[in-house]
């Protein structure tokens, strides 16, 4: 037997969505915050552009952070966040050794 869907969330965008999102990582509070974002988005896109986040090496939190503070991101066309998120990753960049840079700027 699978896991009960959060109230409200089939009716309002559909169960599959908010349990891609679950997938990926995302709390019910987070899924939830994340579905309010540019809500005239298809799925897909909403889902390609925090997947590419997470393949970065972010939090889910850290995602739906950035997500919420720069929603143009989930407008950028699919290939040129993933040529973006690419060019990070090339330059060595990930989300993992950030969040290792922050924590040791603030030691010093």
């Amino acid at each position: 037997r699978g896991l009960p869907a959060a109230p409200g969330l089939c009716p309002r965008r559909g169960c599959r969505e908010a349990a891609a999102l679950r997938a990926m990582g995302f709390s019910e509070e987070q899924v939830q915050r994340f579905l309010g974002l540019q809500p005239q988005l298809s799925p897909q896109v909403r889902e390609a552009a925090a997947a590419q986040l997470l393949l970065l090496g972010l939090s889910a939190e850290a995602a739906l952070t950035l997500l919420e503070r720069s929603p143009e991101l989930l407008r950028m066309r699919k290939q040129r966040l993933q040529e973006r998120a690419d060019e990070l990753r090339r330059l060595g960049l990930d989300g993992g050794k950030v969040a290792r840079r922050r924590g040791h700027a603030g030691d010093t």
